[in-house]
Formats: structure tokens, sequence, C-alpha cells
């Protein structure tokens, strides 16, 4: 087991039919706003601590992770691996959310009803035991058939796309519907406080200036005419410093506001997932809760030129040899909004900040 680090250790179980195991020898427990099932890696000795006998645990099995008594994962285990030799044995459980099913899973082909997305996650989740919150709700849009083939997660991520909300899951094992920064952390980031390790990645690659949604449209008695065949939204990044258009074919059916939408969308997330950085700190809490995705934290960190609030989209609480540790994944909060991008700042004269130039 690692030593201490001068922080509070979670007490980290896998409750598996009323049973709870420790005497974890490495874990690795993630959650993020771009993986909408979280995921558990867990290594074990085959006889848990204050057990006389082996319990096997089986693939299939539903399950809880809890930290401190908080469940971050509700799901099943995925995967049982053991291995052993003459001096040494152990086990390594892998598992995700219940949610994982609708990223699995195909349902059958239909037509489904228009409305908000919520409406339409309810009967798409309903067969899998899925409950959904919704936190968040977008325009109702018009009914669509699924593709043979589709998760039920494409087919939602689609229309998420569509009305400008998020996906995600809560530790608990529901789909939750929600919009951007829905809370603050605890604690700020800080470089020569408790940042311990960063590495940033700011690329203009997949980035462009003009951006252009068309789709088709059913008509109404309010909506027709060429309007509706080839409705068209459009959206700028004007931190983007040369002409680079692009054309998007929306997803589904959209009128001339929604596509709008969409475009404002696809400029956004473009911008904040080329701008993103992951931070190592030591312990898994800020302040009195956990570290935890789609919360906004202030960053003050002069080495990357960078003193703003930006929002956690990926948490990783892992615990190995280097002890207990939270990597962070952030991004502009642009990146999951649809508040058109304001022009970048202009660089000064004798700023060193590298951040500046290339956003």
């Amino acid at each position: 087991m690692p030593s201490d680090t001068g922080f509070k250790h979670p007490d980290v179980r896998l409750e598996v039919s009323g049973a709870l195991y420790g005497g974890w020898t490495k874990i690795s427990v993630r959650r993020a706003l771009d993986q909408v099932a979280g995921t558990f890696d867990l290594e074990v000795t085959e006889r848990w601590p204050g057990q006389e006998s082996i319990r096997p645990i089986a693939q299939g099995a539903p399950c809880r992770v809890l930290v401190d008594g908080t469940p971050v994962i509700t799901g099943y285990v995925d995967e049982v691996a053991a291995s052993y030799d003459a001096t040494s044995h152990a086990v390594a459980i892998r598992g995700r959310d219940k949610t994982a099913d609708i990223v699995d899973c195909c349902p059958p082909s239909t037509q489904l009803p228009g409305g908000d997305i919520a409406t339409v996650a309810r009967k798409l989740c309903a067969p899998f035991g899925i409950k959904v919150v919704a936190q968040a709700s977008g325009k109702s849009g018009a009914s669509f058939k699924s593709n043979e083939g589709d998760t039920v997660f494409e087919m939602l991520e689609q229309l998420a796309r569509a009305q400008a909300v998020l996906l995600t899951t809560d530790g608990a094992g529901n789909l939750v519907i929600t919009r951007a920064g829905q809370g603050r952390a605890g604690a700020a980031l800080e470089l020569g406080q408790n940042i311990l390790r960063c590495q940033a990645s700011l690329s203009m690659r997949e980035r462009f200036s003009d951006y252009t949604v068309r789709g088709q449209s059913a008509g109404s008695d309010l909506w027709g005419g060429e309007s509706a065949a080839h409705p068209k939204g459009t959206a700028r990044d004007p931190r983007v410093p040369r002409f680079r258009p692009l054309t998007v074919v929306a997803e589904q059916q959209a009128e001339g506001g929604n596509a709008g939408q969409r475009a404002q969308w696809e400029a956004n997330v473009r911008y904040g997932k080329g701008q993103t950085i992951t931070y190592t700190v030591a312990g898994w809490y800020a302040g009195q809760h956990l570290w935890t995705p789609n919360t906004l934290v202030q960053i003050r960190d002069a080495f990357v030129g960078l003193s703003d609030t930006w929002l956690i989209t990926g948490v990783t609480w892992r615990m190995d040899q280097d002890g207990w540790l939270s990597e962070l994944t952030v991004n502009p909060r642009e990146a999951y909004d649809t508040t058109p991008l304001a022009p970048r700042r202009k660089k000064q004269k004798d700023d060193g900040d590298w951040n500046k130039g290339t956003d």
C-alpha cells in the first residue's frame, strides 16, 4: 500500500450482493462528461481482510463502488481476471455504470415520438431499468426513426447535440440530462500549491472559422417552402485567425433555429476540446467533497498562462504505488455551451503567455 501522503485515505469498497470487499492494492475509477458510463478497475488479493473464505465475484453481478460510503459507480461487474504464481495471487475486478447497457445495446428499430430529449430517453431507457434525471431540457424535436444498428446512446447523443444538452451519469446508475457547470469545486488548482503534474494540449487542428449546419425538415402550416426543405444555421469562431469553413449535415430533422444552435454547439465543442489540460493532484477530495466532473474550478497556473475558471470534464480517482491521486481533465466551459464565442484577447507586447497566442 502507498505510504501516508498527509491526506485522508478514502475507504473504498466494492459492494456485491450485500457483501463489502476492500483490501485493494490498486484502484482506478473514472467519470467524465464525454463518458456516459463511469468505469472502475480494482485489483485485490483473493482473500479479503476479515474474511475467512475465498468468495469469488461473478462477472455480470450488480455492484456499487463506494467511497467513504458514497456510491460513485452503480452498475455491473464486466470482467474478473485472476492470476497467480508460486508466491502470490491476485484478482482484478472491472466494471461500469448501469448506463453501459445503453452504450452497448441497440433498441428495436422504431419510430420515436417527437418531444424533448427527456421524453425520448425515458422511453428508450425503460427496458434497461435505467432512470432518467432531467436537470435541463432542450427544444422539442420532430419524430424520427432510428437507424438499424444504432445503439441507444448513439440515438440519444444525436438528440443531445441538436438540443444542446449533455448526457452523463451521477454515480447512482442514472442517465442525467444536464448542462455545463452545475456546481463549483471545493478547492482551486494552483501551481506551487496542490498541482503535482500538468499535461496541456492546445490545438487548432480540428477547429474552423465558419460553421454551417444543413438539414431537412418536415414542413407545417407555419414552416414551409425553401426554409423547410433546406434549413441552415451558421456560427463563427472568431478565435480562428484564418478562413477555414466547415459544413455539417444535421443528424436529424431540424428547423432554422435548431440548425443555428447546432452550428454554435459545433463551434464551441471544437474550440473547447482543443484546449485540454490534465492536472494531477494529491488526494481525492477538494475540501469536503470528492473532485467531481461538471464542476467549475478556479485555475491559477502561470506556466501555461492560465488564470481563469474552467470546467472539470473528467476525473480519475487513482491509488497505486504513487499514492492516492486525482487526475482532473479541464476544458473551457464553452466546450459544452451554446453561447457565441468571444474574440480572443489581444497579446500584450511583453506577454509571454503561450496560451493566449493559441486560443
